[in-house]
């Protein structure tokens, strides 16, 4: 019966906003009224754009899965206390259902909890754990987190290592094979721009894996349409440009999206050749790279070559 917010956990939020962080985690939601309480709150006291993750970890959660996710930023599934309150073998049948709704409604989810647990103690994982995280990212995570392994383990670098190269050795393999999920998704556009942005993403992943590309630009200021991009996961790498510095940040959470800030011209071609000066000087890019290039302000979707 205890608030999900409690007075100790305002003060930590009102630190936080201070602090300008891009996220904040709230514990055992119930409902989807805590929520939004919380971003009221966030809003009435900054002008930063700090995103809420609903953390999926108790009964209460599960019962108003749908619109708790529908409120928030984003969720993570805390299988640590959510195997407390379920039966143990319910907890993967769970991930998968909060993965795939989160996925559905073009929210981020985070798998977090237990992923590489014996690394605590020990410099190399046990095999069970190098499957649970490779189920985790054929489910299509956007993230996965560690927590003690990091926090208090004997091998914080080595944990991070391992779980960076098992999710991109297995998301490779599953690309090779052709095992990746179809781009057939349901829809999430709430207006008719929304829609057009909706079919610009759909239609430019399908394009990048027909044409092969070497990479898609997504040049974006609220972060909806870089966001729906990463949601059909083209097989090249995601290059989002915005011109808010939080935004950037929280891109970063998004499946596949290498986010960088740029100030806007009202020339496309402008913005074009500035981002393709930026990203050749980093070597992420080369001369006769093939590239789409998409826009949430034009609601264009163009196909060049680099210069």
């Amino acid at each position: 019966m205890l608030p999900t917010i409690t007075s100790k956990d305002w003060l930590d939020i009102d630190f936080g906003i201070a602090e300008g962080v891009d996220f904040i985690a709230v514990s055992f939601v119930k409902s989807a009224e805590v929520i939004n309480h919380l971003k009221s709150y966030i809003a009435a006291r900054s002008r930063s754009d700090i995103a809420v993750i609903a953390k999926i970890e108790s009964i209460d959660s599960l019962t108003n899965l749908e619109e708790i996710i529908r409120a928030s930023d984003g969720a993570m599934v805390a299988r640590g206390d959510l195997g407390a309150q379920i039966p143990l073998e319910q907890v993967p049948s769970i991930q998968q259902k909060i993965v795939k709704l989160c996925r559905q409604l073009n929210k981020p989810v985070v798998v977090a909890s237990q992923l590489l647990e014996s690394m605590i103690e020990y410099p190399i994982p046990t095999r069970a754990e190098v499957a649970d995280v490779s189920e985790a990212v054929h489910q299509c995570a956007d993230a996965l987190m560690l927590s003690g392994e990091s926090a208090m383990g004997r091998y914080p670098d080595k944990a991070l290592s391992v779980l960076s190269s098992v999710s991109l050795r297995i998301e490779r393999w599953w690309r090779e094979e052709k095992h990746h999920e179809p781009l057939e998704l349901e829809d999430v556009s709430s207006s008719f721009a929304d829609k057009i942005s909706e079919e610009i993403c759909i239609s430019a992943a399908k394009m990048a894996n027909k044409l092969e590309v070497d990479a898609v630009f997504v040049y974006t200021k609220g972060g909806h349409m870089a966001s729906l991009l990463s949601r059909c996961r083209p097989d090249c790498p995601i290059f989002a440009f915005t011109n808010s510095t939080s935004m950037r940040r929280r891109l970063n959470l998004q499946w596949g999206l290498i986010p960088f800030r740029l100030t806007f011209s009202d020339d496309m071609e402008s913005n074009l050749n500035r981002t393709f000066s930026l990203l050749k000087a980093r070597g992420m890019i080369k001369p006769g790279d093939l590239v789409i290039a998409l826009s949430d302000m034009l609601q264009s979707i163009q196909v060049m070559n680099v210069p």
